[in-house]
């Protein structure tokens, strides 16, 4: 063999070698060689938390070096990362509670090939609140100038679609016939209908900090009233409750939720309180529409104890996005409709006929954006007496 092809073929060889080198090192530019390893990602569960109950969990993580990454993950998973100090985030959604979400940290030295154990807890998270109620009426036998405010009080998109609202009875002085019965976690849709945000997931989206105006009619009721009225215009409304039964009910421009129960047709106007009432929002699981969960007759219940065929909608505590009990502010005596997490006191109703609502405190406000108060608790949460002002923005916190 020649000289030449001789320093040809260990030229060729040489390039072979630092190419098998290269693909099991990296040089960090300083003649530091940075390896890779195998590391494994466990997520252990707290004991009332099962990854099969999740969605969307994913796992992020960032090393001294300044790279990130993050990928979605079912099950323990190992990914192939370089040497060096790891910070790990998990987050996802707990399918089957509207306002639960999973959450965990951890942190690792990776020389070696290792496994990270990441501890998931489920926490709750406060998105779609109610910010406003208005139904104590701006005068006396004037029923229809009604309102809710619904505000994303996160700080990530929020969307309307399939929401829920709903009003119980309530005002109570003792336990309702459902609780007496043991029945603590089901909550009735009281007379009247039950009203829904039309939408197959993320057609009606909400910003941080926006909200949405429900009115039982969207007209000027301030004009319709006639004199003496404390009513509010809600001609800007952006939804409105249209009760098709209801003779000479007339559908104004705002466009309508879905009407997906009612059992009393002849109840003029959704959710009346002048006196104290309760009201929550709800969101069901994916895949698992309003219409759907109201026509199925397991989520159908009578009165227990009662001889009465008048069916209720009951929808599960776990469903429930905000929940608020007014109580009547003339009797001493309240019992609560709701269990303690969703709501453990009732608010005060507000003076009758004067065009007062019970509004949600605001704890901060950061670059013209109001945050409210979600302790669960709407005796500490809300303000009563407040003028109803639809869309209305305080300038300072509320004490």
């Amino acid at each position: 063999m020649s000289m030449k092809k001789v320093f040809n073929a260990f030229l060729a060889f040489s390039m072979l070698l630092g190419v098998m080198l290269f693909s099991s090192c990296i040089s960090n530019g300083n003649d530091e060689i940075v390896k890779s390893y195998q590391l494994t990602i466990h997520l252990k569960c707290d004991d009332d938390l099962n990854l099969s109950d999740a969605s969307s969990v994913c796992v992020s993580w960032n090393n001294d070096k300044g790279q990130t990454d993050s990928l979605f993950i079912t099950k323990d998973t190992t990914v192939t990362v370089v040497q060096g100090m790891y910070d790990f985030v998990v987050s996802g959604k707990v399918i089957d509670e509207a306002n639960a979400y999973i959450s965990g940290i951890s942190n690792v030295n990776v020389f070696s090939n290792s496994t990270v154990t990441i501890p998931l807890s489920k926490v709750e998270r406060s998105t779609l609140i109610f910010k406003a109620i208005y139904t104590t009426g701006g005068k006396l036998g004037y029923i229809k100038d009604s309102y809710f405010e619904i505000v994303n009080n996160s700080d990530e998109v929020q969307y309307l679609d399939g929401v829920i609202l709903s009003s119980p009875t309530g005002n109570q002085k003792g336990p309702n016939a459902w609780q007496s019965h043991g029945i603590a976690d089901l909550y009735s849709s009281g007379s009247g209908c039950v009203v829904a945000f039309p939408g197959s997931g993320h057609d009606y989206p909400l910003q941080p900090g926006q909200s949405a105006i429900i009115s039982n009619d969207a007209v000027d009721h301030s004009k319709l009233a006639g004199d003496g009225n404390h009513c509010p215009d809600l001609s800007q409304a952006g939804w409105e409750i249209y009760l098709s039964d209801i003779n000479g009910e007339i559908d104004y421009q705002a466009p309508n939720v879905d009407v997906i129960f009612n059992n009393n047709v002849y109840m003029k106007a959704f959710g009346l309180g002048f006196f104290g009432r309760a009201y929550f929002l709800a969101r069901l699981p994916k895949n698992l529409t309003p219409k759907e969960f109201a026509s199925d007759p397991k989520n159908l219940q009578t009165i227990p104890g009662v001889t009465s065929n008048t069916q209720y909608l009951m929808i599960p505590s776990k469903y429930v996005l905000d929940a608020v009990d007014i109580w009547s502010n003339s009797s001493s005596t309240h019992y609560g409709t709701f269990l303690p997490k969703d709501d453990a006191q009732g608010v005060l109703a507000s003076k009758a006929w004067g065009g007062f609502c019970v509004r949600r405190k605001v704890t901060k406000i950061v670059n013209g954006r109001d945050y409210y108060q979600d302790t669960n608790n709407s005796a500490n949460d809300f303000l009563n007496n407040q003028l109803a002002k639809p869309g209305y923005n305080p300038t300072s916190v509320d004490q």
